[in-house]
């Protein structure tokens, strides 16, 4: 089975956007901040994101990893192009295709359902120095409880980037 890295960017107050789904808060986090994402990148082969992600995401422009294997989970029809799957196949099922590193992009819906199956494995959280007071949160209510572990604290242009490991019992 493939290893889960989530790795999102979130305010201190805990929202990955605001409610009109703008990012903008991210935009001055300057060139430390990409090449420290950019490494993460050649870590992982495949992407999952859901939907209203993937549609965020081209309001910024043309699609930037397409040479990642990438599904989007939908159960709404998009239409094909040659570098994302477009599926609302069984989460478990993909991730039993592939040996690799995969990058769970969000949204909070299906970060949830990752949680919620005991499917993701790495958490690294990108901490903005910015408070905007309400948002779309990094994480939805659930009952299950994670036990994480601390492995590494690292900056680039002021946000912390906090790395935790699945607690193995």
């Amino acid at each position: 089975m493939s290893y889960v890295k989530l790795n999102l960017a979130v305010t201190i107050d805990g929202y990955i956007s605001r409610l009109d789904d703008s990012v903008d808060f991210l935009t001055s986090m300057g060139d430390e901040l990409t090449k420290t994402f950019n490494e993460f990148l050649e870590t992982v082969d495949v992407i999952i994101m859901g939907s209203k992600t993937y549609e965020v995401m081209l309001g910024f422009g043309d699609y930037p990893f397409k040479e990642k294997t990438t599904y989007v989970m939908t159960k709404r029809k998009f239409e094909d192009n040659n570098y994302i799957t477009f599926t609302s196949d069984n989460i478990e099922d993909i991730l039993a295709k592939h040996k690799n590193n995969v990058w769970l992009f969000g949204g909070a819906t299906l970060i949830k359902e990752f949680i919620e199956k005991d499917l993701v494995d790495e958490y690294i959280i990108s901490i903005a120095p910015v408070l905007i007071g309400e948002g779309i949160p990094l994480f939805k209510k659930s009952s299950k409880q994670v036990e994480l572990d601390l492995v590494s604290v690292t900056e680039a242009n002021g946000m912390a980037i906090l790395t935790y490991k699945k607690r193995v019992s």
